[in-house]
Formats: C-alpha cells, structure tokens, sequence
C-alpha cells in the first residue's frame, strides 16, 4: 500500500447521543424486589420478549399477576412499539374490573 500511495480509510464511531432524563423516566420503586401479592389484583409485572419466527421478530408483551402467576393478557405484534403494549393493557383492564389500589411493574429496558 505504500510503494502505491493507498491509506486505509477508517470510519468515525458512531456516537449516539441519547438524552435520558431520569427524573422524567424512572419511577418510585414500590415492590423492591418483593414479587408475591396478598390478593389478586395487587400487583401486576410486565414485559415484552422478542422471538425469531423464520426470517421475520414477533414481539409479544404479556402482563402477569404476581398473586397466582396468572397470565392476565397478552398480545401479539410483529411491533416492538408503545401500541403493543396498549393493547395489552386494554385486554388485560377489560378482563379484570376491580384493580383498586394496583400497583404495576416494568423495568422498561434500561
């Protein structure tokens, strides 16, 4: 490379460049790490896992109820995005009327 006068080209890293407010994000912590409820309706955990189905992902969210383990709803969407999880919620409120005091958990991928 030298005798012809060629140099490698090397790229820049790519900074990103998130700004991340925590005190807009982040939420009082009122399980601390206590996953058992005393009755249904309590206290609800959520999260969204991400399968490979042949070439294409398939995001499912669920929402789980800590007295029983019971799964409360879920949904299906080839979207990892804020719609999947509201229609997760929307089944999941329309299945259970009484949720007075509940308390929900998601560690929202941070």
């Amino acid at each position: 490379m030298q005798e012809l006068g060629l140099q490698a080209s090397i790229r820049k890293k790519r900074q990103f460049n998130m700004v991340y407010k925590a005190a807009e994000r982040v939420a009082e912590n009122l399980l601390k790490r206590n996953f058992t409820a005393e009755r249904p309706n309590q206290k609800w955990v959520t999260d969204i896992t991400q399968y490979r189905v042949g070439e294409r992902w398939l995001y499912l969210s669920a929402v789980k109820d800590l007295f029983n383990n019971e799964i409360v709803a879920y949904q299906l969407s080839e979207r990892n995005d804020n719609e999947l999880v509201l229609q997760t919620f929307a089944k999941a409120f329309a299945k259970q009327k009484d949720v007075t005091g509940l308390v929900v958990h998601s560690d929202q991928g941070f």
